[in-house]
């Protein structure tokens, strides 16, 4: 008998080993940002602003945050005009490796990209960092291109490089909603998984839409502008964040209004 309780103890002490080692992952999100100014423009009259949007991605345990392959930003009363502007298709950009080639003009915005990668089979492996540079450009045709890059040895030090070389576009669109605008994209394998047998999971991002103005038909026109109905002083933005399993989850934050 005592043999067999040793025997059981041990199988359950793999059983747990076990679970630990395949534990599931549960994204934890925030999300913030808005736009300046912040008084919401009319439909006759919309409001050309700058955008502010930011996210962080934690994981309830710990561990390295589970894959997100697709992502749906609404933004509450904004609206976007892409005709407006010169463009630079993420296609373009991939296909010259560089973003030297775009249109004087096209660059919309910027930001960071922070991620966390290592072992696919070792969620709690978050041993290497990975710091990518973000471009924001107009690609005409209510679409944008997020170009990401970074590699190793930036001279600005370890805090700004990633280990593998990373130089791609991601091709997101503008759909139109009742009450706004969302930004939809689909993330590339390639980002997912830059190495065999490896993850690599985004933990923050900053960015930044600029201000960018033009004049059309006597009335200047914004490439990112608000109008509608601001409710309560506040104009909201909701992301939904689908990990590679399926899951979604839906964030919301504010921003103030007038």
């Amino acid at each position: 008998m005592r043999k067999l309780r040793i025997v059981c103890l041990a199988v359950a002490g793999l059983l747990a080993l076990t679970a630990i080692a395949f534990a599931a992952q549960t994204n934890t999100y925030t999300v913030s940002g808005g736009v300046k100014p912040t008084k919401i423009g009319t439909k006759k009259k919309p409001t050309p602003v700058l955008l502010n949007f930011d996210y962080t991605v934690g994981e309830q345990a710990g561990q390295r945050p589970a894959l997100i392959n697709q992502y749906d930003i609404f933004f509450e009363n904004g609206q976007v005009n892409t005709a407006f502007f010169p463009s630079c298709p993420a296609a373009k950009i991939d296909q010259d490796q560089t973003d030297a080639n775009c249109a004087k003009g096209s660059l919309m915005g910027s930001g960071n990209v922070e991620n966390a990668a290592g072992p696919t089979s070792d969620p709690s492996n978050k041993a290497l960092s990975c710091h990518l540079d973000l471009k924001i450009y107009n690609a005409g045709k209510q679409h944008a291109a997020l170009y990401l890059k970074g590699g190793p040895n930036d001279p600005r030090g370890a805090a700004k490089s990633c280990p593998l070389e990373v130089n791609k576009a991601i091709d997101a669109t503008f759909v139109k909603r009742a009450t706004g605008t969302s930004l939809v994209f689909d993330v590339d394998e390639t980002l997912l998984h830059p190495a065999p047998g490896f993850d690599n999971a985004v933990i923050q991002v900053n960015s930044t839409i600029r201000k960018a103005t033009v004049k059309k038909a006597g009335k200047t026109r914004g490439f990112f502008e608000s109008a509608g109905k601001c409710r309560n002083g506040k104009s909201g933005i909701k992301v939904t964040f689908r990990q590679v399993d399926g899951t979604k989850a839906t964030v919301s934050t504010a921003g103030k209004c007038t």
